[in-house]
């Protein structure tokens, strides 16, 4: 039986080879993801086929079908495109203007209270937006990304009860204390986002989209309309339950928080718009549920799980925990957060085993600002999440055309690893720090 560091070494050559040989041959690497997780997981690993078969992402697949689903009507039957029409329209005086208003959208569905998932209603809008305003469709990916992180975190949003919880497990048992640097932390994250994008917009070269003479759009037909109030709707279902238990909470606001979430109002919204015919329930069904980008983003994702489940988070970060100087430590925790979130869940794997870490460097008496260290963690493993093997990449690639999937999967790699140095440097010159 090989030892867990050579699993490791194993699935990083893996990981190259399946890279390598989908670019070479223009096919689906996540078939070839999965055959490798077969050999390293299970005949050189210790694990039994069947347990390598439930390293399959069943709650990353889950959410792609049905938000794909659901916004398949509103893309079928022309609302987004309406939409759309009418955003650009408004801009069209301005057309540098149009991937700002991408950017825009994320950071106010998001901190409205939707949070993070404020990304499933702005990636659809704006991809047909960046194919109507002519602008580098990278930018979506990045504005609906780092525009939904820049809110996402705030104390009435979704993200805010969610870092206090993180940040108590991780050693802050003190509510006050846990409360008061999950707050920052979401005020924090506000001018780091927009700088972050600002970078991003002037290497992409947003400034230079192209001015587009158009008509008044036409008034929205009585299917666009319907459509439009059962998105409205479903937005509201998703925000309105995390809203009330931050402001009253109780027993009744706690369980409608708990219990209603993006997937389970896709699928209702998904069935109403069904039922009123909307939509062309096949063709949606074969034409806007993505399923290539299915199995590849969960094919890559079970080669992935073999390497964490050999202890790949646990190697970096003792070696993280022992190998730095204080005043560089919150450019470390972004560096490693960052590379480890490319590969495994952030809210289940980085965080838990990162956060700890930083409460013991505060314990021990480190120089560096918690506040810092956990900032440039959460924000930078957030923004690596852009890559397409993780649930918020997916998601955002999955509401794209096929023609666009094909074009942006490898490049929403590269673009990951640029914010991941975009927040490495930032931490360097004490961005990070600015805030206590």
């Amino acid at each position: 039986m090989l030892s867990n560091g050579t699993i490791m070494l194993l699935v990083m050559i893996a990981i190259v080879i399946t890279v390598l040989i989908g670019m070479k041959f223009n096919n689906n690497i996540g078939l070839i993801g999965i055959a490798f997780a077969f050999i390293i997981g299970s005949w050189l690993g210790p694990a039994t086929i069947y347990e390598v078969i439930a390293y399959w992402p069943v709650n990353i697949m889950f959410i792609l079908l049905a938000t794909s689903v659901f916004f398949g009507y509103a893309s079928n039957n022309g609302t987004l495109s309406a939409l759309a029409d009418r955003i650009v329209y408004a801009t069209k005086g301005l057309p540098w203007f149009a991937p700002i208003s991408v950017f825009i959208a994320a950071f106010i569905i998001s901190g409205i209270g939707v949070g993070v998932w404020g990304i499933v209603f702005v990636a659809p809008l704006g991809f047909v937006i960046a194919k109507k305003a002519k602008f580098d469709p990278i930018l979506v990916p990045i504005a609906t990304n780092v525009g939904a992180l820049a809110t996402g975190g705030l104390p009435w949003a979704a993200g805010g009860p969610t870092n206090i919880g993180l940040i108590q497990n991780a050693g802050w048992t003190n509510p006050e204390e846990a409360i008061s640097l999950a707050y920052r932390f979401g005020f924090a994250s506000v001018p780091a986002c927009m700088i972050a994008f600002a970078v991003c917009y002037f290497l992409c070269k947003g400034y230079k989209a192209e001015r587009i003479e158009m008509d008044k759009p036409e008034p929205m037909d009585t299917k666009q309309k319907k459509t439009l109030v059962i998105l409205l709707i479903v937005l509201i279902a998703n925000m309105l339950p995390l809203l009330l238990n931050l402001i009253f909470a109780n027993s009744v606001t706690a369980f409608l928080a708990s219990h209603i979430n993006i997937q389970v109002c896709s699928i209702l919204g998904a069935i109403i718009c069904m039922m009123l015919k909307l939509g062309d329930e096949k063709e949606i069904l074969t034409k806007n549920v993505p399923w290539y980008a299915m199995v590849l983003i969960c094919g890559v994702s079970m080669l992935m799980t073999v390497a964490v489940k050999a202890g790949m988070a646990e190697v970096i970060g003792t070696w993280l925990n022992s190998s730095f100087p204080a005043w560089t430590l919150p450019a470390a925790f972004a560096l490693f957060g960052g590379i480890l979130s490319f590969f495994c869940s952030a809210l289940s794997v980085v965080y838990p085993l990162m956060l700890p870490m930083i409460y013991g460097l505060v314990q021990n008496g480190t120089s560096a600002s918690a506040l810092a260290m956990i900032t440039a963690l959460i924000l930078t493993a957030c923004y690596t999440g852009m890559c397409p093997f993780s649930q918020n990449g997916a998601l955002m690639l999955s509401s794209a055309d096929e023609e666009t999937r094909s074009k942006l999967m490898y490049r929403m790699i590269s673009w990951s690893i640029v914010l991941l140095v975009i927040s490495v440097a930032f931490a360097l010159v004490g961005g990070y720090n600015i805030w206590g």
